[in-house]
């Protein structure tokens, strides 16, 4: 016993002579335990096992704490009792010298308990709000399909909050007891549901920050100091490992760029020409790697090492993601199946909608509205397959549009000297223009209108290439190589940045409509032909166009991806006129829906605002045009053509 005390006594040492310096603190305490401070903080989260495991570290429940900035787990044992008080009453003394106060929250397990919570303090009298607002959100959290049950008991049992209640000056230190009924674990054989535990993880360590945050703010109504800058601010060593692995994975493939056909323009040719209107088969790059071999990279990355429960929601969710990708590469272009007389979706589709989901009914409708509404003013055929309408001082071809774009990207180079992406002429890619990674290729048959140049630049240059690098320098990796579902977002940023330079065209809407119509008859299992007819005829689309739109939709077996660029569009809008911020947008490649997760991991630090902003930021016409569209619908954005 003599020697465990000893050893704490070292620890609460060697820690409080870090804390001081406001330096991190990662120790191990006897029998597998684990003190962790990020930095100074007026807090510690504790949580001791039970007597009888063997080990601190073997005990599951240790990660009810390990969510946040200062923690520490440690044994149960009787014979830790006088180090463990011994550690945590320095570090009190330390950071309540520092800060004027200091919080102990310490949780226990108790299979017993009636309640799913029960919070309790030495002295209520201390802390009332504080406790208010750890008992609200303890209440918000779900345990199966209804709110958790919190008691609030009026004493605190726990042998160390006991052993820190006052000082020898007689001065009450303020501790909160938070004893959990563990509804994470099988209740016979005692074993984890992973999910449950995950989810209650993430609830815990917003009540505790949130109840931080009102602890710290005294008076002060309300506190200048959100609650989650109480979270840690350090990218620790697993999370760095896990980023690493998980863009490398990634890396190792470009899923668009895999998906473009290589024989687009042949293609398109032999279909105009033949009467039947036959459609050869696609041809694709080759496969550098086998799937299932990426996949097993993929799943032995240990994300379970990630105490961060945000950053692991989102390590969880993009291994998700490479794996539906990885698997819709693997059946690229595999014929449909027919049961009885019914075809059936493709492997390659059933994978696009999993990844980017189908046109649901709004959209098709918004989509038809915006074709219905813009037909009457819609270009006639000029023949099958014909080109655009323009003569040749009005065309810009390939080497023309890679001179403009390498301009484009020497204006960023000034802004930012990490801004270095290449521009390639390319022979094997169905669209005029794409981006993939770092790099900008532009079809060596494109040939647009001048007056499409500048806002093509603000959307793959100003757009896709700049959060690119935007992400690229920030120490989270994952916000270059995209986090899950990224896509549309970016798209809807993209077509965005057009109508803000003035180039978002009724005919450029028009395209992004017919791209859904085609999906939405893909998805119905209307046969390809059918689908450039009904452009054609319906909708007033000349052949080319009708052709290339449903090319781009029935490639690989089925990509339901060109639904998200309207989508996205009204997505964005949605987002806009409910008075949020465009700027955080920029700072890597996500989706609306990591907005949260974004701002909470700005607020600790561990991300830093863009570095990048686009070309028209310091435009007044183009900022004049950004506050405009707040509350504007699709339907009304256009008013070029």
């Amino acid at each position: 016993m003599v020697e465990i005390t000893s050893a704490y006594k070292s620890t609460a040492d060697a820690s409080c002579e870090r804390l001081a310096k406001n330096q991190r603190v990662r120790r191990n305490v006897p029998n597998g335990g684990r003190l962790r401070m990020d930095r100074q903080l007026p807090f510690l989260c504790v949580f001791r096992s039970g007597a009888d495991s063997a080990a601190a570290g073997t005990d599951l429940n240790h990660q009810l704490v390990t969510t946040e900035a200062a923690y520490l787990f440690a044994s149960g044992e009787p014979s830790h009792d006088e180090g463990l008080t011994y550690l945590v009453d320095q570090i009190r003394g330390a950071m309540q010298e520092h800060f004027g106060l200091f919080l102990l929250i310490e949780v226990t397990v108790d299979d017993t308990l009636a309640f799913d919570f029960q919070i309790s303090s030495v002295d209520e009298s201390f802390l009332p709000s504080t406790l208010d607002v750890m008992e609200k959100e303890l209440s918000a959290i779900q345990v199966g399909d209804r709110p958790a049950r919190v008691d609030r008991s009026t004493k605190c049992e726990t042998i160390l909050s006991r052993g820190l209640s006052s000082d020898s000056s007689g001065t009450t230190h303020c501790s909160i007891c938070l004893r959990v009924r563990p509804f994470y674990l099988d209740g016979d054989s005692g074993k984890v549901f992973p999910l449950v535990l995950q989810r209650l993880r993430q609830q815990l360590a917003r009540a505790y920050r949130r109840a931080v945050a009102e602890f710290t703010s005294g008076d002060e109504k309300p506190s200048d100091t959100h609650h989650q800058t109480f979270g840690p601010s350090a990218l620790v060593k697993a999370a760095r490992v896990v980023d690493k692995q998980l863009c490398d994975v990634s890396d190792s493939f470009d899923y668009l760029l895999q998906v473009t056909p290589t024989n687009a323009d042949r293609i398109r040719d032999h279909y105009c020409k033949d009467a039947d209107n036959e459609l050869l088969p696609l041809q694709y790059r080759h496969l550098p790697y086998h799937p299932n071999l990426l996949k097993r990279r993929l799943f032995s990355i240990e994300i379970e090492r990630v105490e961060d429960p945000t950053l692991a929601f989102l390590f969880w969710e993009k291994q998700d993601e490479i794996d539906r990708q990885l698997t819709s590469l693997r059946d690229l272009h595999l014929p449909e199946t027919t049961i009885g007389d019914h075809p059936q979706y493709s492997n390659f589709l059933s994978s696009s909608l999993q990844l980017y989901g189908g046109p649901e009914d709004p959209l098709v409708e918004l989509a038809t509205a915006i074709l219905e509404r813009s037909k009457k003013g819609a270009r006639a055929s000029t023949g099958l397959c014909g080109k655009e309408d323009v003569t040749a001082t009005e065309c810009v071809n390939a080497t023309q549009l890679a001179a403009a774009a390498r301009e484009e990207i020497r204006y960023y180079q000034k802004q930012m000297c990490e801004f270095s992406p290449s521009v390639e002429i390319s022979k094997t890619i169905a669209s005029g223009i794409m981006v993939s990674k770092d790099r900008l290729l532009i079809s060596d048959s494109i040939n647009i209108s001048a007056a499409r140049v500048g806002p093509l630049l603000h959307h793959e240059i100003g757009t896709h290439l700049l959060t690119y690098f935007n992400g690229r320098c920030q120490p989270f990796r994952q916000l270059s190589a995209g986090l899950a579902g990224y896509d549309e977002l970016q798209e809807g940023l993209a077509v965005l940045a057009e109508y803000l330079v003035g180039g978002l065209t009724v005919s450029r809407l028009r395209t992004l409509a017919a791209r859904v119509i085609a999906t939405d008859l893909l998805v119905s299992g209307t046969p390809f032909a059918k689908v450039v007819d009904t452009l054609n005829e319906r909708y007033g689309f000349k052949n080319r166009s009708a052709f290339n739109t449903t090319l781009r939709v029935f490639r690989g077996g089925g990509l339901t991806k060109d639904v998200i660029y309207l989508r996205g569009l009204r997505n964005l809008l949605e987002y806009l006129a409910a008075g949020h911020d465009i700027e955080p947008l920029y700072v890597g490649k996500i989706g609306l829906q990591h907005i949260p997760y974004i701002q909470e991991l700005r607020r600790r630090g561990i991300i830093t605002p863009p570095k990048l902003l686009p070309r028209f930021w310091d435009d007044p016409k183009c900022r004049e045009r950004l506050e405009a569209v707040r509350g504007k619908s699709v339907l009304n954005l256009t008013d070029t053509d």
